[in-house]
């Protein structure tokens, strides 16, 4: 008798909240119709109805969330002579990329040459201590491209490189020049600079952190990762994953900056 005269004590609460509910729907349904529309709605702002009748706005940038991205997206990886491969030209497109194919055909090569184009040091692949390594077997030199999306309101100086951005690097197997850059308006083709420098300012600029295991995760990395019962490692992945590695290393060369100035 208890359970039952709970149960029917749980029902009609329910019942309250559901009228409570619906009442509330109802008035704002009321208040809406008799709004004035162009009272109601911001300038910048879209109107849209929920199922329920209750009017939500939705701010431009809320509208243009599920376009695609208009900056940093990587279009195309191209490799010259480099690693296994004789040359390939890889076109992405702006949201999930599937590469396949059978071991050693050189599908982990395309996610080298984009940390190397991006100015990732060899050391940062897990493949090779030097970029030397990179060049293909009776070659001399390597080359690797990425080109990327330079457009919207947000691009990265678009009066200079215009709506893409290409940044080529070259590995010279012998010399003293391991390799040099060339960042080219994607538009023209014209090489607007050779500095590493802006490379890195473009890969800040559009959040690209090469050495990041969110951003890029390489396979050695992962089975790392997955095979590591170390708390020290664990927790050395959480603090490059989460940039606080990057941000003590920042601290401590602002706090050295600041040491030579008072000094």
């Amino acid at each position: 008798m208890a359970r039952e005269r709970l149960k029917h004590k749980i029902q009609a609460e329910d019942m309250e909240t559901t009228n409570g509910k619906r009442t509330c729907v109802e008035q704002t349904q009321e208040q809406t119709q008799t709004q004035d529309p162009d009272e109601a709605t911001p300038q910048g702002s879209q109107r849209g109805r929920t199922k329920t009748g209750v009017t939500r706005l939705r701010s431009r940038a809320a509208q243009n969330s599920s376009e695609d991205p208009v900056i940093g997206i990587v279009e195309r990886v191209e490799l010259i002579d480099f690693m296994c491969h004789e040359r390939a030209d890889v076109q992405l497109c702006p949201k999930v990329n599937f590469i396949t194919g059978q071991n050693g055909s050189g599908k982990s090569a395309i996610l080298t040459g984009l940390i190397i184009a991006l100015g990732g040091k060899a050391t940062a692949t897990n493949r090779a201590p030097s970029l030397r390594e990179f060049v293909r077997e009776g070659r001399t030199r390597a080359i690797v491209r990425v080109e990327l999306r330079n457009q919207g309101p947000e691009a990265y100086r678009p009066e200079l490189f215009g709506s893409s951005i290409i940044i080529e690097r070259q590995i010279n197997s012998s010399g003293t020049a391991t390799s040099q850059f060339k960042i080219k308006n994607g538009d023209s083709g014209e090489v607007m600079s050779k500095k590493k420098e802006d490379v890195v300012a473009i890969t800040d600029h559009m959040a690209i952190q090469i050495d990041n295991p969110i951003n890029i995760l390489s396979q050695d990395a992962a089975r790392e990762f997955l095979a590591s019962t170390s708390a020290d490692k664990m927790y050395h992945f959480f603090l490059k994953g989460t940039q606080l590695f990057q941000l003590r290393e920042d601290l401590e060369v602002v706090r050295q900056a600041i040491t030579r100035a008072e000094g």
